[in-house]
């Protein structure tokens, strides 16, 4: 799958729309809603690698900062280098058994993952029947009732994507989850106050990366279903977590371009 983006326009937001409507068969209010959910913009998906290339010289020859990436090549946050327990060194994190360099960081990107929770179930009781203990004679005093459950719950957390030289798996740090040891005086009880506190030395000590907050609300993300369940439950989740991972590369790709030769 082959992904085209925007990363930054040259004209204002309706012109490209109406250029985009006319590559793409749509409308310009489609791609003027899509383009107003923020940048990066997906503004292609598909599987035809000449298609993708064919949009992407379109985009670039109307002077807009644009790329195209194979969806294979982007890294799922489960699959990061995770610093779930961290040592900010002089000149390097550890985070277990890998190593990188503050000089090496390319950019800092704080978001948000969000997941949504619905459960359905049932339960089954015994209960006094009086009709059913006259039908029967006396022989049996209790039905079965059966009872519908359904639970909701929403979830979020703060991560920090740190990127480092384009293709090179990106390290991943979590609100929640970490052992903030690493911090030493800095250290307090607050696993928020602990991650913003990370952020800052991080910030702080590699300098030439780029800090970025806007996928703490990305719009433009995908979610993604899944779907679990046993025989008298089913439960459906929601997660934001893998649309928000393709828009951190296409971000970071975006910056690592922009900060190139």
């Amino acid at each position: 799958m082959f992904i085209v983006a925007i990363g930054e326009l040259a004209t204002t937001l309706e012109v490209e729309a109406a250029a985009l409507a006319g590559d793409l068969g749509t409308t310009m209010y489609e791609e003027r809603l899509n383009l107003l959910t923020g940048l990066p913009a997906v503004v292609l998906t598909t599987v035809d690698r000449g298609e993708a290339l064919g949009l992407l010289a379109k985009i670039r020859a109307r002077k807009h900062r644009a790329f195209a990436i194979d969806a294979a090549a982007v890294v799922p946050s489960s699959a990061m280098i995770a610093m779930r327990g961290f040592e900010l060194g002089a000149e390097v994190i550890t985070a277990g058994e890998h190593e990188l360099r503050y000089d090496e960081i390319t950019a800092l990107l704080r978001a948000m993952h969000r997941t949504s929770t619905e459960t359905h179930g049932e339960t089954k009781s015994r209960q006094f029947s009086a009709g059913k203990a006259l039908l029967t004679g006396g022989l049996a005093f209790t039905k079965t009732v059966t009872k519908e459950q359904k639970s909701a719950s929403q979830a979020s957390e703060q991560v920090l994507y740190v990127f480092r030289a384009e293709g090179e798996t990106p390290w991943l740090l979590r609100e929640r989850g970490t052992s903030y040891a690493g911090l030493g005086a800095a250290l307090t009880v607050s696993s928020a106050q602990n991650f913003l506190a990370t952020i800052a030395q991080l910030r702080a000590r590699a300098p030439g990366a780029v800090y970025d907050e806007r996928l703490l609300n990305p719009r433009g993300a995908t979610s993604r279903l899944t779907r679990s369940g046993t025989a008298t439950a089913s439960t459906l989740s929601v997660s934001s977590a893998g649309g928000v991972d393709l828009l951190a590369h296409l971000l970071a790709l975006g910056i690592s371009r922009r900060k190139g030769p």
